[in-house]
């Protein structure tokens, strides 16, 4: 038996708001949707890319510390990382400045409406960015 995908879960306050989120200003497109009047679950897909959402109870989600997601970080691979930071930059996403790494990534982040790390990198022989 071997495994054919990861498909991270992300668990948030407002399954409408986030899928608007990733599928209007990311270009996720919604795979499937489950839960009725109010959708609690959806897979996203962005071609080869999936990743699940779903809505806990809201008194459940209060009671994680707003730091939690600090320590999580959703890292993509995107084909032209400087496209898309200007893209998304112009398009007036919150992005952080694009940045070449000591471990060799050109790089940058935003967050989604929850707090969740997303970070966006593609290997570079760029020297790393100098921070003053």
């Amino acid at each position: 038996m071997k495994l054919t995908a990861l498909i991270p879960m992300l668990s948030v306050s407002n399954l409408t708001q986030s899928i608007a989120f990733y599928r209007d200003r990311l270009g996720f497109h919604v795979v499937n949707v489950f839960g009725e009047p109010e959708p609690k679950w959806c897979m996203l897909g962005h071609g080869p890319i999936k990743l699940m959402l779903n809505e806990p109870p809201r008194a459940e989600m209060n009671t994680l510390p707003p730091h939690a997601r600090n320590f999580q970080v959703y890292y993509f691979y995107p084909d032209d990382v400087v496209g898309l930071h200007d893209a998304w930059k112009r398009g007036g996403l919150p992005v952080s400045d694009l940045r070449v790494t000591g471990y060799g990534m050109k790089e940058f982040e935003l967050r989604d409406p929850d707090n969740y790390w997303l970070w966006f990198g593609q290997e570079s022989a760029d020297p790393p960015t100098v921070h003053e």
